[in-house]
């Protein structure tokens, strides 16, 4: 075999090969290159998408973060920099407007230079063919073939599409290194400029990394980089591009020291939670792999609920509340009316944990889990006037269930109306209700309202002992808020694809799973938690309900609470373990009545400055029923004697029926687990007397 066959093999994969340049150089052969290459349509309409990142909006379509796999959004040609467009057509393809997609000139030119220097050292495919290559072939192969079927549909794009378009295309296609995928993404990244502003410095520099976007990379390798922009500088000047004084300015200027991430992430947790979510909706796509290319690849639109000012006040609440601890806040706001979710406070440094305490975080929530037994108990057909024991500490026996034994907050106890009760936060004499309601039937109102993991049937269920997240628990209030109506949260309001064309457009929807009546007695019960039981701390001087929750170790304090217009769920506690909230700040022992009601508190005030003060319907009282005493055995009166009442009919508690349908028809999930006895894990400081008086004010 002569010496130079294998250099001119080399030279033919990598410069073009001398057999392409002879054959491309015969017009009557580029049909006959096409056809070899076997290859069929119009191949502009078969370039492959762009992969464009996501960009995500908030309320008022300002840009709050960006998703994706590889960092590019596409500009217009006219609105990319002249320098850029000179300094790339200099470096990449001189003869770009004048040859027909094949440069025959640099292929014969590359060809022999290979061959002389026996190794890959100089290239001769155009701009258009490394379009092609980009866009057509999925594998980086560098076969003779492929050379040759690259430059047939290099000829073929070239007759279809404008140089403009071409161009514009190939600038928004090509990689320039640090995970920049076109002239857009480079120029913000790199110069944090947009392509329009980049300058003569700038441009040389992003020209030069096309050839070798790792090896020339200004963030890993400063000298090589300066070297390949000099080299760009100079061919610009040597052609007349720019002048000598302009190369030694531009080859004096700094390059970038700001090292963009390789990837786009999410920065904050309410964009995180977005993409949680599109990448779970069926709207989207239909299978998960598809909506990951769509999130990630697709270049979609989303705009979500997420409201600056909301985030901000509620950031500055826990800011400005909590004491200099270990212990955080989070926090969940949302809109009772449609179940957007305007603001979450979801722990410390994102960047550092990227857990979500808003919504993913799972702590018993204390008392504020009351409501739902109470709920329960209200479509029950028991009275905010009947009574019930709250003498401490006290064993409950429910059928199927151990004795349970658990106590008050500070001993005491007495007899309490179910509404003073509630206002107190009496621990046993909630243990008593859901023995007369049940705990299958409880745990049944909890999904109804708004809890989505699963919830176990067992009496201890009422103090708070089953882990929830602030959002779940702002979405059960949200439940009372909207008088029965439930929505459940939504954080993406609308989903355009890269066309602007509609994906999805979201239609507040809600699902009535309560009576408005037992909803609306519900909340005045709830609003003396906040005028004199142990919620006073979160009175904001217009109608508002809520409740406070203090697990017994005081590992977590809660406080949930909402107006007509609006709903906040905050929590307290150690994100990294369950560590007792004692001797903090100022109140020393923690409970939900502290700090997240002075948190809620100052939020809800700022949130709702300047709207109007709403009030909530009141509940019609002719409709309770009579006062009746209430054991863990059940109600003295039941349901079906009240006249004119609405609800469920039956007799209550477990020697009624063993889940009655509620208003909505949905049936209840019964229960026959039998659990071992459970102590107490809340406790809320109780009233100050062992009466139904209200309290002072909370501890």
């Amino acid at each position: 075999m002569p010496r130079n066959v294998p250099r001119i093999l080399t030279a033919l994969l990598a410069g073009g090969t001398a057999l392409a340049v002879c054959l491309l150089a015969l017009p009557p052969a580029v049909g006959v290159l096409a056809g070899g290459a076997k290859y069929e349509g119009v191949v502009g309409d078969d370039l492959a998408a762009l992969s464009e990142w996501t960009v995500v909006y908030d309320n008022r379509g300002r840009v709050i973060g960006e998703l994706g796999l590889e960092d590019r959004a596409s500009v217009r040609l006219s609105d990319v920099s002249p320098a850029l467009i000179a300094a790339v057509l200099n470096t990449e393809d001189r003869n770009f407007y004048e040859n027909a997609g094949v440069d025959v000139q640099a292929v014969a030119r590359a060809f022999f230079r290979n061959v002389d220097a026996g190794e890959v050292a100089q290239g001769g495919s155009t701009i258009t063919q490394q379009l092609v290559k980009n866009r057509l072939f999925s594998s980086p192969q560098r076969t003779l073939a492929r050379k040759v079927r690259e430059a047939a549909l290099a000829l073929r794009l070239d007759a279809e599409w404008p140089k403009n378009r071409i161009l514009e295309e190939y600038l928004n296609t090509v990689y320039f290194g640090q995970g920049s995928y076109g002239v857009r993404a480079a120029a913000e990244r790199f110069f944090q400029t947009q392509p329009a502003r980049l300058d003569v410095a700038q441009s040389a520099l992003l020209a030069g990394l096309i050839r070798n976007p790792e090896g020339d990379n200004p963030f890993t390798d400063p000298d090589a980089a300066r070297t390949r922009r000099a080299e760009v500088l100079r061919s610009m000047r040597e052609r007349g591009l720019i002048t000598t004084v302009e190369e030694q300015y531009a080859n004096a200027v700094p390059l970038p020291t700001t090292k963009p991430a390789a990837d786009l992430r999410p920065k904050n947790y309410y964009v995180d939670e977005v993409q949680r979510r599109l990448l779970e909706d069926p709207r989207l796509a239909a299978t998960r792999r598809e909506r990951y290319n769509l999130v990630f690849r697709g270049g979609l639109k989303v705009t979500t609920a997420y409201d600056q000012r909301m985030q901000d006040e509620a950031q500055a609440a826990v800011d400005d509340t909590l004491p200099t601890t270990r212990f955080t806040a989070a926090m969940a706001v949302m809109v009772p009316t449609t179940g957007e979710v305007k603001a979450l406070v979801a722990g410390p440094g994102f960047e550092r944990s990227q857990f979500n305490l808003a919504t993913q975080g799972a702590r018993q929530p204390g008392s504020t889990y009351k409501v739902i037994t109470l709920a329960a108990a209200l479509e029950d057909g028991y009275s905010a006037r009947d009574t019930i024991s709250g003498a401490s500490p006290c064993t409950v026996r429910i059928d199927g269930y151990e004795p349970w034994t658990t106590r008050n907050a500070e001993g005491g106890g007495g007899t309490y109306s179910l509404r003073s009760a509630t206002e107190g936060s009496v621990n046993c004499a909630y243990a008593r209700l859901i023995g007369a309601v049940g705990p299958a039937r409880v745990a049944e109102m909890a999904r109804r309202m708004g809890i989505n993991r699963e919830v176990p049937a067992y009496p201890s269920i009422t103090l708070g002992t089953v882990g929830a997240s602030p959002l779940e628990m702002a979405t059960v209030y949200s439940t009372l808020a909207a008088e029965g109506v439930r929505h459940d949260p939504v954080f993406v309001t609308k989903v355009l694809d890269r066309n602007g064309e509609v994906i999805f457009d979201e239609v507040p929807r809600g699902r009535r799973v309560l009576d408005p009546e037992v909803a609306r007695t519900e909340t005045d019960i709830l609003t003396g938690v906040i005028r004199g039981g142990t919620g006073t701390r979160a009175d904001i001087g217009r109608p508002a309900a809520g409740k406070t929750g203090t697990t017994d170790d005081k590992t977590n304090a809660w406080f949930v609470g909402y107006t007509p217009q609006l709903v906040a769920a905050v929590w307290m506690g150690d994100p990294a373990a369950y560590t007792p909230m004692t001797n903090v700040g100022r109140f020393g022992d923690v409970f939900g009545g502290t700090y997240p009601a002075l948190i809620w508190k100052q939020f809800m005030t700022a949130a709702l400055r300047g709207q109007p003060i709403r009030k909530f319907t009141p509940p019609d009282p002719t409709r309770w029923p009579k006062p009746a005493t209430i054991t863990e055995k059940g109600r003295g009166v039941p349901w079906s004697s009240v006249t004119g009442a609405t609800g469920v009919s039956g007799a209550t508690g477990p020697s009624g029926p063993s889940g009655p349908s509620g208003p909505t028809g949905e049936t209840p999930v019964t229960s026959t687990t039998t659990l071992p006895e459970v102590t107490t894990t809340t406790s809320e400081p109780p009233p100050t007397t062992t009466t139904a008086a209200r309290t002072t004010g909370p501890r």
